[in-house]
Order: C-alpha cells, then sequence, then structure tokens
C-alpha cells in the first residue's frame, strides 16, 4: 500500500471514530508538525476518569488502561478470565479505532489486582496475540478502578504494520 493511499486509508478509520480535538504542535526548532489526535472507540464504554481512551501522535498510538467493562460501562460477571477478554475485545476495539490493530501492538502492559491470576490471564492474551508478540509487563497492584481484576494498556503503531526479525547480536563477547 502507498503511502498516500495508507494515509487515506488512516483518515478513512479517523473520520468514523468519535474524534474530539486534533492538535499541531512545533515538533524540533525546525518547525516540524506533528499532530496529536484523541482517539475514541463507539464501541467500548466511556473513560472512567479524566483520561482520553487513547492519543495517536503522528503514527504511534498510546492506547490508555482498558479494563474488562462492557458498553455501559459496567464490570463483566466473572473472574479474572473473563475480565481479561472483555478487557482485550476493549483493547482491539481502540486500537482499530486509531488505525491500528493487534498486530501494530508494539508495547503493552497488564495490571493484576491478583498475581495468581497471571496464568488465566496469559491463557486469553495468547488467544489474541498469537505471533510476533508485542513487548510487555505484567504488575500487581494494590487496587484497580471498579474493583476490576485486570486493566491492559498499549502502545501500538498506525497504518501498514511490517513485521521483520532481526537477526543475531552483531557484537562480540570477550
Amino acid at each position: 500500500m502507498s503511502a498516500e493511499a495508507t494515509a487515506n486509508s488512516q483518515a478513512d478509520v479517523l473520520s468514523k471514530v468519535n474524534i474530539s480535538k486534533s492538535t499541531t504542535a512545533p515538533a524540533n526548532m525546525n518547525n516540524q508538525k506533528v499532530t496529536k489526535t484523541i482517539v475514541t472507540s463507539p464501541y467500548i464504554y466511556k473513560p472512567v476518569g479524566p483520561y482520553s481512551q487513547a492519543i495517536l501522535a503522528d503514527k504511534t498510538l498510546y492506547v490508555s488502561g482498558v479494563l474488562g467493562l462492557d458498553q455501559q460501562g459496567q464490570l463483566v460477571c466473572g473472574d479474572a478470565e473473563g475480565q481479561a477478554q472483555q478487557a482485550l475485545d476493549n483493547l482491539k476495539h481502540v486500537l482499530e479505532a486509531g488505525g491500528s490493530s493487534l498486530k501494530g501492538a508494539v508495547k503493552t502492559t497488564i495490571l493484576l489486582a491478583n498475581m495468581d491470576d497471571f496464568q488465566a490471564v496469559n491463557k486469553v492474551y495468547a488467544k489474541y496475540f498469537s505471533k510476533d508478540f508485542p513487548a510487555r509487563a505484567t504488575y500487581q497492584v494494590a487496587k484497580l478502578p471498579l474493583g476490576a481484576a485486570v486493566e491492559i494498556e498499549a502502545i501500538a503503531l498506525s497504518g501498514d504494520v511490517v513485521v521483520t526479525e532481526a537477526g543475531p547480536c552483531p557484537c562480540s563477547r570477550v
């Protein structure tokens, strides 16, 4: 896909979602501009605090932590596994609203109310990310909003993503 077609495709996706604000600011001394776009998916709940679902900064999408809430903002019934599935569905919707996909995710962070849920959440996570895994960190926290068991945030690339694999390190050990 050409750069122009990719740009047009992104514009089409972004025009179909709720974008509340798009700003352009100088990026450096050469007055190069970068665009900051507020991205909102109409398919998930409204944020539970004063933050955006996601911010698209040029071609990098920063997705706020998503919970296992249904579209009405109610925590789904069940355990961490069920909440992880709903959170990953929500993440997928926000990624798509920002012109990305699960394939475009380069980093995820999982917050757990209980580290004993690690394996159950991994089982669900593996259904959404089955190869070319993003980098990831998982932490146990004291408490999550609304009594949730799981929260997942992501950083992704927006546009036509090509995945390559780096070879072995060219450095030698002494």
